[in-house]
């Protein structure tokens, strides 16, 4: 069967062009459409127009981090899992370019973004004070450089890597591989950690919280399972994928997005029972502003859709290698991730105002902003996609997958 793998052509393995193309546009066009209603709302309302940017920009990051830490640790371990996923979420990280260019918006607009950056704010607060030497506008910028070299640097090495085993199936090129990837996740933790303190966690500036890093990290690599298998599911009618797409491959996706589900409920509980058996006033604050005025019906639904109901969904072995039952799951995740940002970014206070949002707030910037973002992230993802093929030809897995498949 070995011999059926070496015959494979690099075409053979191609991804089917007509879906790309259709992937592609459609992110486009509505990535497009909702880009014009967002520069309307950057015009007539700045400040919500950069919160949901923030939003949907940190969702697009998250995919795409979330892709290179899994593609480091799939080096390292393997599975089926990575085989059949690695290039999708290659093709992922291959956006980074466009996101870090992305972020100019955020550093440009920091100042309506964030209340740290207000000189004459920060002058009558006494905890601003004390965290002026960390939180300020150089230091933000500087470090968002520092952060997206870092990840440039390891996303470029694993990408070259993995166009050279294309053509040469030396172990030495998986070895060299191996060496980038087991640093590479600890940096990438570390490095995730301090951007999600740097963009998001010092909205507000005067609540902290220690598994903050954490939570985002989980539900990056939540929100990368979900959106391989998403992909997987779009590509599964046409070759290569319905070749080694079944059902036991499935259920291996369905088993990780219902571990990494439980992960980032885990932190997220636990966040929240440290903070409120503290009992600390200036951290249970940022809870109390998520828990009333109609913002407790956001939270309600996080724990339900986010979490109780995809649990109690993938506890079953039947849903996790039914398609048509697995891939709305997965729809609903990637959803929800958007809603758990917009819960954890929205109710902070916004610069020029005295407190945090007392009253939820949908404001329509809200919805078409992230849109934009994720739409035209959706199309750039699509045409790095196409540029190489599905699955790695040299791959010592491949055999045997092709093989079992076959054998179904």
């Amino acid at each position: 069967m070995s011999t059926t793998i070496v015959n494979l052509e690099t075409k053979d393995l191609a991804p089917p062009a007509g879906l790309v193309r259709k992937l592609q546009m459609r992110g486009l066009i509505v990535g497009g459409v909702a880009a014009v209603l967002a520069i309307i709302a950057a015009i007539t309302a700045p400040e919500y127009f950069l919160r949901g940017y923030l939003i949907g920009y940190m969702w697009c990051l998250g995919a795409a981090l979330g892709s290179l830490a899994l593609v480091m640790l799939g080096h390292l371990t393997g599975g089926n899992w990575f085989l059949l996923g690695r290039r999708i979420m290659e093709a992922a990280t291959r956006t980074l370019p466009l996101l870090a260019v992305m972020f100019i918006p955020i550093a440009l607009g920091v100042h309506e973004l964030y209340i740290w950056a207000d000189a004459a704010h920060v002058a009558g607060d006494h905890v601003l004070e004390l965290k002026k030497a960390y939180l300020n506008t150089p230091g933000f910028i500087l470090r968002a450089i520092v952060y997206f070299a870092i990840w440039l640097l390891f996303m470029w090495k694993i990408n070259a890597g993995s166009a050279e085993q294309d053509r040469n199936a030396s172990p030495a090129v998986w070895q060299r591989l191996k060496v980038w990837s087991a640093p590479g996740i600890l940096v990438y933790a570390l490095t995730m950690t301090f951007a999600s303190v740097d963009w998001c966690m010092s909205l507000d500036p005067h609540w902290y919280s220690t598994i903050y890093g954490f939570l985002f990290i989980a539900g990056q690599l939540l929100t990368t399972f979900a959106f391989t298998l998403v992909m997987l599911s779009w590509f599964s009618s046409e070759r290569p994928i319905s070749e080694v797409f079944f059902k036991d491959r499935l259920h291996d996706f369905g088993k990780l997005t219902f571990a990494l589900t439980m992960v980032w409920a885990y932190f997220s509980f636990s966040q929240w029972l440290i903070i409120w058996s503290g009992n600390l006033p200036e951290e249970i604050i940022w809870y109390l502003d998520r828990i009333k005025g109609g913002w407790q019906v956001v939270a309600i639904l996080l724990v339900f859709l986010q979490f109780a109901l995809p649990f109690s969904l993938l506890l079953s072995r039947h849903i996790k290698q039914n398609p048509r039952k697995l891939v709305p799951i997965a729809v609903l995740v990637l959803f929800m991730r958007v809603v758990d940002l917009f819960w954890l970014i929205a109710p902070n206070p916004i610069p020029g105002h005295a407190h945090a949002e007392p009253h939820f707030s949908l404001h329509w910037a809200y919805i078409v902003t992230p849109i934009a973002v994720i739409g035209l992230w959706l199309a750039f993802f699509a045409w790095n996609l196409a540029k190489r093929p599905m699955l790695v030809r040299t791959d010592p897995q491949l055999p045997r997958l092709w093989e079992h498949s076959h054998g179904h």
